[in-house]
Order: structure tokens, then C-alpha cells, then sequence
């Protein structure tokens, strides 16, 4: 009896070891797992003098963290987006040390399910990676309402984190405090019209490195 169940053992463990052998001799790994974190961050102020506009530095902010970096990091990877009045940078280029890239798509935020693989701008001497007037936002001049930065719809900008391992996917809603209706007369009354440089914004971060999906 003894014997038996010496044998029954040692035939069991080899099962094992066969089995373990064999798992790690096939190289077979398991899939990456889609981890999406979906923020909104209301009311960022971001300053700017219009008469001088290098006054006041850059609001950075981490979408990681979705908190906002001190300005003595821009030479860092900690910031992948910054904002200053309507210009807004990404870390790389002539603005940081990183591989932060944006595209900007016609396409609105819901409809956007995975990030293209290449073809991220980066911010140059020439143009920053996130257009503004035109881009993310559209000016009305002397239209009705006057003077107002109006954030577009229908424009949803892709954004690759600083380390160059993380996609995004960011709308900006509001241009002014508390993402006021600005169809209305009391937004279009300079008297009653909420403060500007008050972003609001939503993004989905693809917390798995590497993985582009965004829905």
C-alpha cells in the first residue's frame, strides 16, 4: 500500500511539471486588459495677460493624476498638457522633455472608441500640437454672441501621455466658469458673462500601457 502511494505521488508530480513545463515552453501570456478611467475636471484656471502674455506661467496638469503639476516640473515627464488662456501645450516638442502627442479629430467624444496608432503632432516653433481658434474652439468676433470663445462640439482631441505609453481622449466643454449656456442673454451680456480661462473638460485615459482603446 505504501508503495502504491509513493508511485501515485511521484506520477501526479510529474503531471505537474509536464504541465508547467509545457505552459512556459508554448510562451503563451496572458492578454492585456482594457483599464479605462473616465474624468471631469471643471473650472481649471488658467490666466493669461493679453498685454503680456509670457506674465503668467502654464497650468500643467497630469492625466494620470488628473491633478495639476507645479510649474517648476516643466522640464519633467510628470505634465503631458498644459493651458494658458486659449493656448494650450503638450509635453514635447519645444514645450517638454516628453513624447506627449495630439490629434485632433471632426469627430464627437462618445463616437471616438480607439486612438490612432501614429501621426500625433507634437508642439513647434511653427504650431502647437492643439490648434485653437479654428481647432478646439471657434471665435465669434462681432457675431452674436460677441467676443466669445466657443468650445466646438464636435472636436475631440487624442492626446499620447508624456512617457509615450498611455493614449487619451479629452472634449473641452467650456472656455468659462461654471459651463455656463452661452445661447443665452446673459451670456451674451458682457455684464453677466461668467469669467473666462475657466476650463472645463472630460477625458478618458487608457490606463493600460500600450492598449489604444478609449470606450
Amino acid at each position: 500500500m505504501l508503495q502504491r502511494n509513493i508511485l501515485l505521488t511521484l506520477s501526479i508530480s510529474v503531471l505537474v511539471l509536464f504541465s508547467a513545463c509545457s505552459d512556459s515552453m508554448t510562451g503563451a501570456e496572458e492578454e492585456p486588459v482594457s483599464e479605462i478611467d473616465i474624468q471631469t475636471v471643471e473650472n481649471l484656471h488658467a490666466p493669461s495677460d493679453r498685454n503680456n502674455p509670457d506674465a503668467l506661467p502654464y497650468v500643467y496638469f497630469s492625466l494620470k493624476s488628473c491633478e495639476t503639476v507645479d510649474a517648476s516640473e516643466v522640464n519633467t515627464e510628470n505634465w503631458d498638457i498644459a493651458f494658458r488662456g486659449t493656448s494650450i501645450l503638450v509635453n514635447s516638442g519645444t514645450s517638454g522633455p516628453g513624447e506627449a502627442g495630439a490629434i485632433m479629430l471632426d469627430v464627437a467624444f462618445d463616437n471616438v472608441e480607439i486612438a490612432p496608432a501614429d501621426g500625433y503632432s507634437i508642439d513647434s516653433d511653427q504650431e502647437p500640437a492643439i490648434t485653437g481658434s479654428g481647432g478646439w474652439y471657434t471665435y465669434t468676433g462681432n457675431g452674436s454672441p460677441a467676443h466669445a470663445v466657443i468650445a466646438q462640439d464636435d472636436v475631440t482631441i487624442i492626446l499620447k501621455t508624456a512617457d509615450g505609453n498611455h493614449y487619451a481622449k479629452m472634449h473641452i466643454m467650456s472656455y468659462y466658469e461654471d459651463n455656463p449656456d452661452t445661447s443665452t442673454d446673459e451670456f451674451a451680456n458682457f455684464q453677466t458673462r461668467p469669467d473666462s480661462q475657466h476650463y472645463t473638460f472630460k477625458y478618458s485615459l487608457q490606463q493600460t500601457e500600450g492598449l489604444r482603446e478609449l470606450k
